[in-house]
């Protein structure tokens, strides 16, 4: 379906540099852009800051360059051999439009050029789809709300990556306090940030993670509800009944013989 051609994660270019191809190329480029670039796709002309992204169609002309110094990037090539993605693909392409956590599409671009170069032959294509996939549908997400895109966080890539563990770390008797140091700002800040971002107060989400994770335990293990407490974070088991009946609607035993 996809077949990767070429690329490159995080390519630095000097201030001389100047990409140029006034007759397009045969395939698709893709463009993470991390710094500024003057940029001109057919006969458009856009100056743009870091954090933008752009997939280029075959045979449009087009040039770019960063006018203040060096230019870094990552960049991706390669061809489509299914219409329907071929017919999303070209609901984006030639425009820039802003991405957000240009580090995640950095990280997908290099598993791309890994599992092309090096996964066992037997996945490799459909490893490969697999990554296309993911990376085209995020385009196409940020590409669809790129006239609605709030403002960047502060410290947003950092909340991110501390939510995406905090399932994995709520089972411990994490604090807001050790989770704003972590940031190296304030609790209350810490606090404002969290709400902000996810729509939920770090201690309410904190407390849904391990209830999950206790109804998870409750249907798949014979533990004892004490130990169930314990691991899911809990010193005190009657505050463990409490705000599990809070969530569920019924006790954790109730619960167990449902499930």
């Amino acid at each position: 379906m996809f077949q990767v051609l070429r690329g490159g994660s995080n390519s630095h270019h000097s201030g001389s540099f100047f990409m140029s191809r006034p007759e397009g190329l045969s395939n698709y480029v893709v463009l993470i852009i991390r710094t500024m670039v003057d940029f001109q796709i057919g006969d458009v002309h856009i100056t743009a800051d870091p954090g933008q992204a752009v997939v280029i169609a075959p045979g449009t002309p087009y040039h770019y360059y960063n006018p203040q110094g060096d230019y870094i990037d990552d960049w991706l090539h390669f061809q489509v051999t299914d219409e329907e993605w071929t017919g999303r693909i070209s609901q984006i392409v030639n425009h820039l439009f802003p991405v957000d956590n240009t580090e995640f599409y950095t990280n997908l671009i290099r598993q791309i050029l890994w599992e092309e170069a090096y996964a066992k032959e037997d996945y490799r294509q459909q490893d490969m789809d697999a990554c296309f996939t993911i990376l085209i549908n995020h385009l196409l997400d940020a590409y669809e709300n790129k006239d609605y895109k709030r403002a960047s966080l502060p410290y947003q890539e950092q909340l991110q990556q501390l939510r995406l563990e905090l399932p994995s770390i709520a089972v411990k008797n994490v604090t807001i306090k050790e989770c704003a140091e972590r940031l190296g700002i304030s609790d209350t800040y810490f606090q404002h940030l969290y709400s902000k971002a996810f729509g939920i107060s770090f201690q309410k989400d904190l407390i849904r993670f391990r209830i999950e994770h206790a109804r998870f335990l409750l249907s798949s293990t014979d533990m004892t509800l004490e130990q169930i407490a314990e691991l899911c974070g809990y010193a005190n088991e009657v505050h463990f009944y409490r705000q599990f009946k809070q969530l569920v609607h019924m006790t954790p035993a109730k619960y167990r013989r449902q499930n």
